[in-house]
C-alpha cells in the first residue's frame, strides 16, 4: 500500500449523549493549519511478543469523530516508536493502520490492547504544547469479515461495496472499501480481531451502517476472527429520495451534502449542474440531518452558517415533497 490512506461493546451512549459529544468537533472538520506542539508519544509492538513494529501508520482523531487522512501523518520508526502531533488542543483517539500487505490488523487504540470501536477508544486530551507518553500499543494479527446477503425476494445489490468509514463531499472514499460481489458476499481481511461497525451502499440503496442505520456510534458491531467463521448477514434498507430546492443561486456545479446530526458525517449526496438547482439525494431515512451546499457562490447551511447553527431536518421513511434551502 502506498503511504497515502485514503462503529454494541460494554458501554451504552444515548442517542442525547452523543449528540452533545460530536457536536463539538464533527467529523469532516478541518484540521487547524498552524502547529500546537501537542503531541503523543508511544512505542508499537507485537502482542505476543513485545518486540518493536515499525512502519505502522497511527494517526489522531478528534473524539467520536473519524475520517481518513490524505497522508499517513506519523509511522513508527525502526524501533517501534511513534510521534503523533495534533491539530489543536482536545481530546483525541488514535487509530492504528498497518498497510495492506502488513500480519497486524487495524485497531483504536482501547484503555487495554485494541478496539473495532471507537466509543470504547482511550481518550487522550491534550493541551497546546503538550506532550502526552502512552504505554506501548499491542498489536494483534489481522482478522477477516465475512458477510453474505439475506436470501430476499426483490433484493438486488448493484455496484455494492462495503467499508468502515464515510465518504467525503469530494467523492474520495475508503480506498479498502470491500465489493458486494453479484452474489451477495464481501470479504474483509485487514481489521484487528475485534467487533467493527460496517458502512454499507450500493448503486439502489443509500448509504447505511450495519444494522441499518445512519448513525455510526448506534450500528450492529460485526466481530472479525482469526479462523473460521460465520458469515454476517446482512440486509439493506431502501432509500428515501428528498427533493430540495436551493434558491438564489447562480448557475454553475453545485452539491448537496446531508449529514448525520450526531455524527457530522456525510450521508447522502445530491448535485446539480443547471440553473434551476433542483437535486433529489436518496438517503436512508429515520434519521435527522443537516444540509450543506456546496455552491457556486460558497459553502452554505441551511437555517445556519455552520453545522452547528444548522437547522436539522427529520428524513421521514417516505417520500418527502420538494423542501427549500433556507440559510444565508
Amino acid at each position: 500500500m502506498k503511504r497515502f490512506l485514503p462503529r454494541r461493546l460494554g458501554l451504552a451512549l444515548t442517542p442525547a449523549l452523543i449528540v452533545a459529544l460530536a457536536a463539538g468537533t464533527p467529523a469532516y472538520a478541518a484540521q487547524a493549519s498552524d502547529p500546537t506542539g501537542a503531541t503523543i508519544t508511544t512505542k508499537l509492538v507485537e502482542r505476543a511478543t513485545d518486540l518493536p513494529v515499525p512502519n505502522i501508520c497511527v494517526f489522531a482523531t478528534p473524539v467520536l469523530t473519524f475520517s481518513w487522512p490524505d497522508l499517513c501523518p506519523a509511522r513508527s520508526d525502526a524501533h517501534g516508536h511513534v510521534q503523533i502531533e495534533v491539530p489543536a488542543a482536545g481530546a483525541y483517539n488514535l487509530f492504528v493502520l498497518p498497510d495492506s500487505g502488513s500480519p497486524y490488523g487495524a485497531q483504536w487504540v482501547g484503555p487495554d490492547g485494541g478496539t473495532g470501536t471507537q466509543k470504547t477508544a482511550r481518550r487522550i486530551t491534550l493541551g497546546t504544547g503538550e506532550t502526552k507518553r502512552l504505554s506501548p500499543i499491542k498489536l494483534d494479527d489481522r482478522a477477516t469479515i465475512v458477510g453474505q446477503r439475506r436470501a430476499e425476494p426483490g433484493q438486488q445489490i448493484v455496484n455494492g461495496a462495503v467499508g468502515i468509514v464515510s465518504p467525503t463531499p469530494d467523492n474520495r472514499r475508503d480506498l479498502r472499501y470491500s465489493p458486494i460481489t453479484d452474489d451477495g458476499s464481501f470479504r474483509i481481511d485487514w481489521l484487528g480481531p475485534y467487533e467493527w461497525p460496517l458502512l454499507f451502499t450500493s448503486d439502489r440503496h443509500p448509504y447505511q451502517w450495519s444494522g441499518q442505520v445512519g448513525n455510526r456510534l448506534l450500528a450492529d458491531l460485526v466481530p472479525a476472527t482469526i479462523g473460521a467463521s460465520e458469515p454476517y448477514l446482512f440486509s439493506l434498507s431502501n432509500g428515501t429520495y428528498v427533493g430540495v430546492h436551493v434558491p438564489d443561486e447562480p448557475p454553475g456545479p453545485l452539491r448537496l451534502v446531508m449529514r448525520n446530526v450526531a455524527t457530522g458525517e456525510a450521508v447522502a449526496f445530491g448535485e446539480d449542474n443547471d440553473a434551476n438547482h433542483h437535486v433529489r439525494p436518496m438517503i436512508l431515512g429515520g434519521q435527522q440531518v443537516k444540509w450543506e451546499c456546496l455552491c457556486p457562490s460558497g459553502v452554505r447551511w441551511h437555517g445556519g452558517t455552520d453545522f452547528a447553527s444548522a437547522t436539522p431536518v427529520v428524513i421521514h421513511t417516505m417520500t418527502l415533497p420538494y423542501l427549500t434551502f433556507e440559510g444565508p
